[in-house]
Parts: structure tokens; sequence; C-alpha cells
């Protein structure tokens, strides 16, 4: 089955779109008209005041100048996401591309698809206030999750580490002094199976914990192997978390927080044969698009592991918050990108990050008139790969090939201040800076594999320093609205590739963005209605390369790239115990320069010349493809659709003694993008319905019918063009299950 595009599909989504944003407006307004709409609690109902920390304090989301999604646990649970891979659903401006155990975010067609080993985001991702500089750490399961929070736009000054584009913020529940205890147990299709467990308890007066812990087994595949019949896109993770908070006093707080994942899969690192293309030998892609021909057993074995140590003093005046975070990462990956039975190519990859960060911040407790942070961040990151090998026939015969044995170390160096003042009592001024200072060393060396042959190698470093900086200017218009203009400038460091070390580090990214925005409630807080408009100037835009059969990955840099764009963002209380959100992102992301941009095209063919369409293909395609030099000038940037939007609601039935029924619903809806930046390699427009059905009873059980992608989508999370074929990665097809719960 290969997915087309289909305007029809297109204009149809984006109609349901306006008709249920027309649905809300009429619905809000006709409850309007009655005076004292009130609960069941005889109370009048409106949506819940939003507390966000986008800017290191806790506020109001509305009053915040910056464009924030802020989606807290019970949305992520009726919408049936349960892993950051997810949140693009949630979240329009957001996509996600995959490779291999890494995700990679993008926010408004900011980001880079490169995740290779030591390489980081153009989107910062933190938990708990703690960078996660490994890409591979990005992929999360929920439990004890709060809310998440996606910054959009450059946050160069507070969450300054890589925040080009934006940054994604896991915030986990904090234990209380009251015991919570909470178990879910799920059966699903492809025989999976599920448990989840969250307890929390007051130790003693003043230290209190919790213990979250996740296990999934899928064991049926998505596809199969056709040549082995072995079943492929299946596996299994568990994990465990655990945050202990002490008070000793009534003016400090110290929290230790420790985390351990382990994970065995091939849902990324099994490839198929992109749909319509060839591969060597002339192999066509299957009609199904989760089974491949690949004989070769791929898989990712990831461990993750995490500890925290947050300390938060009150002295009156200002309070200095400490935040220490290691991280360590170990992979093993074994991939087959040819995706053919034979053993064309093979690429086995085993690495391991480790990270050490420290911060050091105070803020002012006042806040009116004037308000004031500042702070000292670093960054160690030792990446190693131990090592990159790639072998097969195309470089040889079967266990003929290169390994490549690679250090990087990253070490950075930051600070930062930002300061607030109202100028007037409705107009609130804010304006910051951060000077960020990269050191980063590579040692590498590639030795022949199979064959006698010299070892080539390389000892080289790189600085770079960035000053990073933003002026925003908020004006109350009534209690219930406000608008925003702000300016920001936003830094990504310049890194080098780890397997392809022959060549230089690229340049670092910086971007300056311009952004107007409102923040409105209406009709006594019962509709929320935010919306932006931003336009975004990149330099030196970061994208990856693959030149041919055997060669790594490289980097390079286009030169620049511009984005303009228009988010709309809508929830609602229309009737008691009903709640709609919808959500809607324009984007116009091209490069406005990039000459020697690569270009691949299906085999046979030749390149003959560096014009904007330099190959030529002189027949019907045999396999594999070639890769020339053009100029990709006025081209769409990878990941970045010109429409994307979702609808949601949730209705919650009560049954008085019988306990109640939530049943709730979400349609996302994505325009299609492309992969690279020669615009070859395409998503179509898709769109993903999930919705469950939850029944819970007054003694604190529940049961729970659920589904994903219930229109069965066929779409992907990544494709890429290489010599050998074009090969992609399916995301997940429909799902469904049950669950039961309990709680106390």
């Amino acid at each position: 089955m290969n997915v087309v595009t289909d305007t029809g599909t297109s204009r149809l989504s984006s109609s349901i779109m306006a008709i249920s944003l027309s649905a809300i407006a009429t619905s809000w307004a006709m409850d309007a008209a009655h005076a004292d709409v009130t609960n069941d609690s005889g109370q009048a109902f409106r949506l819940e005041e939003v507390i966000v920390t986008a800017q290191r304090r806790q506020e109001n989301l509305q009053a915040v100048p910056i464009s924030v999604a802020n989606i807290p646990a019970d949305m992520l649970s009726n919408a049936g996401i349960d892993a950051t891979i997810s949140i693009p659903e949630l979240v329009p401006s957001v996509q996600l591309v995959r490779s291999g155990p890494s995700a990679m975010f993008f926010v408004r067609g900011v980001g880079n698809t490169s995740g290779g080993t030591g390489e980081e985001g153009a989107n910062a991702f933190y938990l708990d206030g703690v960078y996660l500089a490994d890409l591979k750490g990005s992929v999360l399961k929920f439990n004890n999750i709060e809310r998440i929070e996606v910054l959009k736009g450059p946050q160069g000054t507070l969450f300054g580490r890589n925040s080009s584009g934006g940054l994604v913020n896991v915030i986990t529940k904090e234990p209380g002094d009251e015991v919570e205890f909470k178990a879910d147990i799920g059966y699903g299709n492809y025989e999976t199976y599920s448990t989840q467990l969250y307890a929390a308890s007051p130790i003693s007066d003043n230290i209190s914990a919790d213990i979250a812990v996740t296990f999934t087994d899928q064991k049926e595949g998505w596809g199969e192997s056709v040549t082995t019949g072995r079943d492929v896109a299946s596996g299994w993770d568990w994990g465990v978390r655990s945050k202990w908070v002490w008070r000793p006093s009534p003016t400090a707080k110290i929290t230790l927080a420790g985390d351990y994942v382990k994970m065995d899969d091939d849902f990324t690192s099994s490839f198929r044969t992109s749909p319509g293309a060839v591969a060597i030998g002339g192999v066509a892609a299957l009609r199904d698009p989760y089974d491949t021909h690949s004989a070769t057993h791929t898989y990712t074995k990831q461990r993750n592991a995490g500890l925290t140590l947050t300390g938060e003093f009150d002295y009156d005046w200002a309070t200095l918050t400490s935040i220490t975070g290691y991280r360590a990462n170990k992979t093993e990956t074994a991939l087959d990108p040819d995706t053919i039975a034979t053993e064309l190519l093979k690429i086995n990859i085993d690495s391991s990050t480790t990270t050490l960060q420290q911060e050091f911040r105070l803020s002012s407790n006042d806040t009116e008139p004037f308000s004031w942070q500042t702070g000292l961040f670093f960054l160690d990151a030792e990446a190693e790969l131990d090592p990159q090998q790639l072998t097969g026939l195309a470089l040889g015969g079967v266990g003929v090939g290169n390994a490549v044995f690679s250090k990087a170390d990253t070490r950075s160096y930051a600070i930062f201040g930002e300061v607030g003042y109202a100028i007037m009592p409705m107009t609130q001024i804010t304006a910051g800076v951060r000077y960020t200072r990269d050191k980063r060393s590579l040692d590498a060396e590639r030795i022949l594999v199979g064959r006698a042959g010299p070892v080539t190698g390389r000892s080289t470093s790189v600085s770079d320093e960035e000053v990073t900086y933003r002026l925003a200017i908020r004006q109350e218009l009534t209690d219930d609205m406000s608008v925003y203009a702000s300016y920001n400038r936003g830094f990504k460091a310049g890194t080098y590739s780890m397997s392809a070390f022959e060549n230089d580090s690229v340049k670092p990214q910086t971007i300056d963005a311009f952004e107007v925005g409102i923040k409105s409630e209406w009709f006594d807080r019962r509709l929320r209605l935010n919306g932006a408009a931003f336009y975004y100037e990149i330099e030196d835009y970061q994208v990856r390369a693959a030149p041919g059969v055997g060669a790594d990955t490289i980097l390079l840099n286009a030169a620049d790239v511009e984005i303009k764009g228009l988010e709309i963002e809508v929830e609602a209380l229309p009737a008691n115990n009903l709640t709609i959100f919808a959500n809607a992102s324009f984007l116009d992301s091209k490069f406005k320069t990039f000459p020697f941009s690569p270009f691949t095209y299906p085999n046979p063919g030749i390149c003959v010349s560096t014009e904007k369409t330099p190959g030529v293909v002189t027949g019907a395609p045999n396999g594999g493809s070639f890769s020339c030099l053009g100029d990709a000038s006025g081209n769409r940037t990878p990941l970045a659709p010109k429409f994307s939007g979702s609808v949601g609601a949730t209705y919650i039935l009560p049954m008085g003694e019988m306990g109640e029924f939530r049943m709730s619903g979400l349609y996302s809806y994505n325009d299609g993008f492309y992969f690279e930046p020669d615009n070859r390699l395409e998503q179509p427009s898709y769109g993903l319905l999930n919705g469950s059905v939850a029944y819970r009873s007054n003694d604190k059980w529940g049961l729970e019918l659920w589904g994903r992608n219930l229109n069965n989508k066929v779409y992907h999370v990544q494709m890429v063009g290489s010599a050998v074929t074009d090969f992609a990665v399916p995301a997940a097809p429909r799902t469904f299950g049950i669950t039961f719960s309990y709680e106390y």
C-alpha cells in the first residue's frame, strides 16, 4: 500500500478544521446567552488557569510574551499520547524525524535531520530542567508526567543551549504530603503487554518520595521479512524513575531524581525500500509498507540513565536555584540500508555518550514593576563511536569494509541575564542576553576491516562563541486580552561528524526571529484564543548529506533560510464536562540560497551540471541512486508542512454513585513535507484519528478501550536517498487495546 497525495483530502481536512473552529464559536456563543452556567457543584465552570515556566519562573500562560503549547498529563492520556515521539499530533508546529535510535524535533520548520552520535538538535530537550544533549535520550515514555511545555521560537537567553528553533520541556510529578498510588495493566494488538505503576508517599515530616515504573512488550511485529519470515518492528522497553524531595526549612528545597531506561527493538532500525523506489538489483518496494526484503537482523539496544540534584533556596529578596545533572547513554545498533536479501551494505554502531552539567540561577522574588534573573551554565559532553563499522559486498565482500573509532568532547560555558520592567501598569518590556562559548575536540581513526591497509586518523578542535539576546514588549488591552511583539536571536553551535571525521566542522547556525502575538480569553474564561505570526532568517543552516556507497554521512551548511508562519490555538468549554481544543499552523519555509546542495536521482543517470536540476536520468530505474550538486534555492526545507492542525474533544458523563464515563477523540492532519533539501522524497498529506472510551467507578478502578491511528494511515518518520536505495521507516499502523487501572 503506497500513500499518494490527495488534494481532495487536503481540502477536506482544512474544512474539518474550519468547521470545528466554527462549532466551538457557535457553541460558546449560544451558552453565553444563558446567565450563570454552572457545573454540578453549582459553581460557574471555566478553563483553569495554566501555569508555565517558560521564563524560568512560574507564570500564567496568558501573561507570557512567548508562544507556548502547554500539554497537561490528562490531555496526553485522553489523546492517547504515551511518548515524546507523538507530540506532533497535539502540537502541529512540531514535526519529528527518526534516525535509528535518535529523535529530531522540528519546531516551526527549524531543525536538523542528522542524528549521529555526538550531534545535538536545533531544538533543545529538557527533563526537569536538565538539558538532554544526546538525541537518543529524547525518546521517552510517559508515566509520572505533570505536563509538557513546548516553547516555540528561539530561546537564546534563559534556555540558551542550542534552542535555535524552540524547545520541549518535560516536567515530572513531585511527591507531596499525601499518599498516591496508581497502577495500569494493558493489552493491545500485535501481542502488546504494558504495565505502569506510580506510587508516592511522605517519608517523614519534611521528606517525600515517589517511584514510577513503566514496561511495554510488543511481541508481534508490524511486518515481516519476506526473505526469512522473521517479524520486524517489534520490541520491548522498561524504565524506572524516582524523585526524593527534602524540605529542611520553609525556605529551602532539595530534590534528588534518578531514572534508568532499557529498550531493545527494531521500530526505526529495520529499513524498507521507499514507496515507488527500486533497490539495487532491480528489487522494487513491497506492496505492504511494513514488510522488508532484508535478511539481516537489525536492532537498537539502548540504555539511558540519569541523576539530577536540584536545590532551591529562598532568601526573601531572591531565589537561588542550582541544577546538577548527569546523563549516560549506551547504544548498539545494526542497520541494513540496502533493504535487500543480499548483504550489500551493513552498518553496526556501538556508541556511548555521557554528559555532566551545572547551572546556577538567581532570580528576584519581586516581579512588579521590576524583575530580573541571572545565571551560569556549564556542560561537558563526551561521545564515543567504538566503533561504527560498514561492511558488505559493496565494499569488497561480506565482512569487508572499514571501521571508525572516534571520540568527541564538547565543553560549553555560558553566562546569561534577563530583566523585565513595567514601564506603565499595562505595558511590560523584557530584555535578555546570553554569552556562550563552546569548544569541541575530535580524535578519530579509520581502519580497514577484512583486509590489510593503512590507518587514517585525525585530531582536531574548534571553538565557537556567540552572543544571543531577546527583546519583547507586552501590552495588556483588557484584563483578558494582551498583545506582544518580540525579537530573538538564537544559536546552534558548530559540530563535527564523528563518522566522517575527515571533513571540517560545520559552522554555527544562527537565527533572527521576529514575532507578534495575541493572547485572549472570552466569555468568563470559557474560551481561550491565542495566535502568533512570525518571520525567521537563518544563516548557515545545518543539513545532512549521504554522498555515496560506503561513505559516511556528512554535515554541511546551507547558506540562508527564510521562514514565515502563522499559528492559532483554541481551547473551549462549550458545555459542562465538555472540553474542545483546536490548533492550526501555516508555514512557508524555504532555502533562500543553497547553491551547492546534494541532489539524488534514481539510477541510471549522470551529473551534467551544477544548475538547479543537475542530474539526467537515462532510463527506467534499475536500483539505487546517484548524487550531484545543484542549487536548492527556493526549495522547501525538510519537515516543514505548509499546513498542519489538530482538533480534539473530551466529554465526561457523570453517572452519580456508579462513577463516570469519559469519551475522547483527537484528529491531527499534516499537509505533507519533504525529508531532504532536494525535495525529491516526500511524505504526502495524511490524517490520524485517536480515540478512547473509559469508565471509572467511584471506588477507584477503571477500564479504558483505546485506539491510535484508527483510520490506519501509512506515513513515515524517515526517508533517505542513498546510493544503494531510497529507504524508509514507517510509523505505527492502527493500534488498539484495553487498559485496567486502579488508584487511590
